[in-house]
């Protein structure tokens, strides 16, 4: 069965390297998982990039979902645009798109746009990915796990999730990396004690994604309360486009920071 993520991401870089598929699909597309409810992209941060995704996503009949604007003013600050329409079989396609993911430094992300086209599709690497899934949901953990798995072994250790990947690579890897759970190892102490230490570093980025997203939660309630009252994701994309930039400009700040 064909992926309409993976089409869709033919269909933005038709023209140029607009958008790079990121998160869920790009664990699909590394087969390590047969599907995910939606697509993610890191999108180019530039006018023209937003305007063919825009115009990708209206060919398809696409609505807005309540989020930013598709922008780079609101890209800028981290914020994320929501889509959302249905495909030939009626299935509700989701599409999600930021261009400044969290985790990700400046580098990494300008190094996603920086090669030349080829036949490949454009999926963002196994590195940045795996910070990306760094969030607070708990599967996300044993997605890592996996992905870390495709990496060689030296950096698999520096960011497994697995116990006893740690407990097996340590002895040939584990100089200089400083994680409690490879030191726990190297020096010879229990495999609970490696748990408990990944338990407690998963626990810890679980709770500063969740302070992220709390901030960005509170920054656009207001936003989103109105964005719903005014029914802006049932409009047509091209008029929901102008009146959802509009309703941003008066209510949603540029950052949540």
């Amino acid at each position: 069965m064909a992926n309409v993520y993976f089409e869709l991401t033919e269909e933005f870089n038709r023209d140029g390297l607009v958008a790079v598929l990121s998160s869920g699909q790009a664990v699909v597309w590394y087969r390590l998982a047969i599907m995910s409810k939606d697509g993610d992209w890191i999108v180019r941060e530039e006018a023209a990039a937003c305007d063919r995704v825009l115009e990708v996503l209206a060919s398809h009949g696409a609505r807005y979902r309540p989020g930013a604007p598709l922008d780079i003013e609101w890209l800028q600050g981290g914020w994320s645009a929501h889509f959302e329409f249905a495909d030939a079989r009626g299935y509700r396609i989701r599409c999600d798109f930021v261009s400044r993911p969290p985790r990700l430094s400046a580098a990494a992300v300008a190094a996603l746009f920086s090669g030349r086209r080829t036949d490949r599709l454009p999926v963002i690497d196994l590195r940045s990915l795996i910070a990306i899934k760094q969030t607070q949901r708990a599967k996300d953990y044993v997605v890592i796990g996996a992905l870390a798995r495709l990496l060689p072994a030296s950096e698999e250790l520096a960011v497994t999730t697995d116990p006893d990947r740690v407990i097996e690579l340590v002895q040939q890897h584990g100089g200089g990396l400083p994680r409690q759970a490879v030191q726990l190892a190297l020096a010879g102490s229990s495999r609970e004690d490696v748990v408990v230490a990944l338990a407690r570093e998963t626990d810890r980025l679980q709770l500063l994604d969740r302070a992220r997203m709390e901030r960005y939660r509170q920054a656009s309630h207001a936003y989103l309360v109105e964005f719903n009252r005014q029914g802006l994701g049932s409009l047509p994309l091209a008029a929901a486009h102008d009146r959802v930039q509009a309703l941003a400009t008066t209510m949603l700040p540029r950052t949540a920071s």
